[in-house]
């Protein structure tokens, strides 16, 4: 797999991490990727095949629409079906990005996958042709800041909310999570309030998704850590506690888990 990665123009650095381009042929078997528990927002548009999406639980296929806006999960309910020819671009959000760009009604993005017309509006299907058309990722990077930056709004400014969400992010080990209110500005409840508006979840059960996606993150770079050592470097109270997170965000034990993305993380990570 060929991926690409961009920093956004410097105005939107606020709003969005990165820009991403993944490009793979899989032939014979497909490959099944699970979809955990994770904290990232983002729109993406398939420019060649759409990605086949299977509910763990149901076990329906449904076929991805050509752009869709995809909200943070809170457990394993999905896995991908991929076989076929791919190119993805993607835009990730930092954690308000989104909203702050959209103003979308976060908590109903949660635990959710939309076509991105229905959230962003008609003009999606002018960037997915002009995507399609750009010769270069540079071009489609150009593209994808050019549309944004028509949707800023104060792009020097960042609220006590964004701050702290985005700092979550960034430093899931070390920032503590009780401190986030008066980091803020704000009350208990005014910060939880505000936070759910712009995140679409409760900034506890954020803070510990990121800090799942960190240590399978880590475990997935460096296969040989062990994983008592992920665990104390990501602020678990103990090996437990980790695996306990690992059955409510990805449904499976930390073993069970990397077996599964390491079956696949060859052909499409």
């Amino acid at each position: 797999m060929q991926l690409d990665r961009a920093s956004p123009a410097a105005a939107l650095r606020n709003c969005v991490r990165c820009f991403e381009q993944r490009k793979a042929s899989i032939g014979g078997d497909a490959v099944v990727y699970p979809l955990v528990a994770r904290p990232d927002m983002f729109l993406e548009f398939y420019l060649r095949q759409r990605y086949l999406v299977r509910e763990r639980q149901s076990g329906v296929y449904d076929l991805a629409p050509c752009s869709v806006v995809v909200g943070p999960s809170t457990y394993r309910r999905s896995e991908l079906v991929l076989c076929g020819h791919f190119d993805v671009f993607t835009i990730q959000f930092n954690a308000s990005g989104f909203h702050s760009l959209f103003r979308a009604p976060m908590t109903e993005l949660a635990d959710r996958a939309y076509d991105a017309r229905s959230v962003v509006g008609p003009c999606v299907s002018d960037i997915e042709q002009r995507l399609g058309d750009a010769a270069s990722f540079e071009g489609r990077v150009e593209v994808a800041n050019d549309f944004l930056l028509q949707r800023r709004r104060e792009p020097d400014l960042i609220d006590g909310v964004a701050a702290v969400a985005n700092r979550l992010f960034r430093d899931p080990a070390t920032f503590r999570v009780g401190d986030a209110p008066a980091s803020a500005g704000l009350s208990v409840r005014q910060f939880e309030r505000r936070f759910a508006e712009q995140v679409g979840l409760p900034p506890k059960q954020y803070a510990s998704i990121i800090r799942f996606n960190a240590a399978l993150q880590a475990k997935t770079i460096a296969p040989q850590r062990l994983w008592t050592e992920i665990a104390h470097e990501f602020g678990y109270y103990d090996q437990m506690h980790m695996i306990r997170d690992f059955e409510r965000f990805a449904g499976e034990s930390p073993a069970a888990v990397m077996r599964r993305i390491a079956g696949s993380s060859q052909s499409w990570m």
